[in-house]
C-alpha cells in the first residue's frame, strides 16, 4: 500500500509541476509525471528511513513521510528543469 501511495504522490506532484511550468506538449507532462514518481519513490524509500521517519513502503504513514516524498519529487523535478533549460541554450 505504501508503494501505491508514493506512486500517487509522485504522479500528482509531477502533474502539478507540468501545469505550473506550462509544459503543454504531452511528452513534457508525461516526463514530469515520471520524474515526480521517481523522486517520491527515492525519497520515500531511501531518504525517509535515513531521517528516522520510518519506511512508507512498510506502512509507516506520517506527515514527515509525505513531506519527504514531496520534497524528493520537487527536487528531482527542479533538477530536470535545470537540465532542460541548458539543452535549449
Amino acid at each position: 500500500m505504501g508503494l501505491i501511495f508514493l506512486l500517487l504522490v509522485g504522479a500528482i506532484l509531477g502533474w502539478v509541476a507540468a501545469i505550473v511550468m506550462r509544459a503543454e506538449d504531452s511528452r513534457g507532462i508525461q516526463l514530469n509525471i515520471a520524474v515526480g514518481i521517481a523522486g517520491a519513490m527515492f525519497a520515500g524509500i531511501v531518504l525517509n528511513p535515513l531521517l528516522n521517519g520510518g519506511s512508507i513502503v512498510e506502512g509507516s504513514y506520517s506527515v514527515d513521510g509525505l513531506l519527504t516524498a514531496s520534497l524528493g519529487a520537487v527536487a528531482v523535478l527542479c533538477l530536470l528543469n535545470v537540465l532542460r533549460s541548458r539543452e535549449t541554450r
